[in-house]
């Protein structure tokens, strides 16, 4: 269900109520409300709200932001995630979760991929968590750690970019994915100096086996990304563990001096880590993209933002 209210320079509050019904809503409230900035004097305008299932707030949104009027300097686009919406459509129709929006996605994917102090502070101790977990095979420690670390938005996030072209996310997951495996490696390293070998956790599965787990790992967390009702923290886990158990593992080895745990070699786990993050980000961009999440309208806001910078 989203709430989704539309700001739009005054007189105009009419086109956009066309486009919704347009899409098929079936009641729209419109109203003024009046914009005041420093300096600046007041100035009115249309405001649209609408209450509606999830797939019909992204086919409204994606026609607002692709309609030739459009600009982004002068429309304000609100969406909301409400508990409840008691309204005239019936519950199994307004409670329909796929597909989100696809605004929402963009945003909720870059809200994940900046590093910030707590993004450092958590993937580090996560690490330091792990690397413990691994050395002792305490189960429990590594699965406590693993449910810490952010890896599934990061993937996401660059499938997601690329697929749609906005190169920009792209970037900024892989910055943050890199960020993420560099600091695992390092809490490897400084918890395998500290405690010393041997490594006790030897459950790790074969280059081939492990691709699998991350395809299987990368088709859900893809099914999931564009549904309201996806649980995505258990596939988290899974994701997490296809990345930073091979990171924690090379850190390690690097403080053990010597292949730790199974006698692998670092390049079979280098090898893995890469093959993992490919599959995991392939499969997650092409059914993100089978279930609907386009790049066409994130395209038109992208085109209309520079040239209204220009």
């Amino acid at each position: 269900m989203r709430l989704v209210k539309v700001q739009v320079p005054e007189g105009r509050g009419e086109a956009i109520v066309r486009i919704a019904f347009d899409v098929g809503i079936g009641q729209v409230t419109i109203r003024q409300e009046q914009i005041q900035r420093p300096g600046q004097r007041p100035q009115n305008r249309d405001v649209v709200d609408v209450e509606v299932a999830t797939p019909t707030a992204k086919a409204f949104i994606d026609a607002v932001m692709q309609a030739p009027f459009y600009n982004p300097n002068d429309y304000a686009i609100t969406v909301r995630q409400p508990r409840a919406v008691v309204a005239h459509e019936p519950p199994a129709k307004i409670t329909w979760p796929l597909t989100e929006p696809t605004i929402d996605t963009l945003e909720e994917l870059w809200q994940f991929s900046h590093i910030t102090v707590g993004f450092v502070g958590r993937v580090l101790l996560a690490g330091l968590l792990l690397s413990y977990g691994m050395i002792a095979n305490q189960l429990l420690s590594i699965v406590a750690a693993l449910l810490f670390l952010p890896s599934l938005p990061l993937l996401l996030a660059i499938g997601f970019g690329l697929q749609t072209r906005m190169w920009r996310l792209a970037r900024q997951g892989a910055l943050a994915l890199a960020s993420s495996i560099g600091l695992t490696i390092a809490a490897g390293a400084l918890v395998g100096w500290i405690s010393g070998p041997p490594m006790q956790f030897t459950a790790f599965n074969s280059v081939l086996v492990s691709a699998l787990i991350a395809l299987a790992t990368g088709a859900a967390a893809g099914l999931a990304l564009p549904d309201d009702a996806g649980r995505r923290e258990l596939i988290g886990l899974a994701a997490a563990s296809q990345v930073s158990v091979p990171a924690a593992w090379l850190g390690i080895s690097l403080a053990f001096g010597s292949p730790a745990g199974d006698g692998a070699s670092p390049t079979q786990r280098i090898l893995s880590l890469v093959l993992n993050v490919a599959i995991i980000i392939t499969a997650g961009a092409v059914i993100a993209f089978a279930l609907g999440l386009r790049a066409a309208p994130l395209r038109s806001f992208t085109a209309r933002t520079r040239q209204a910078g220009d």
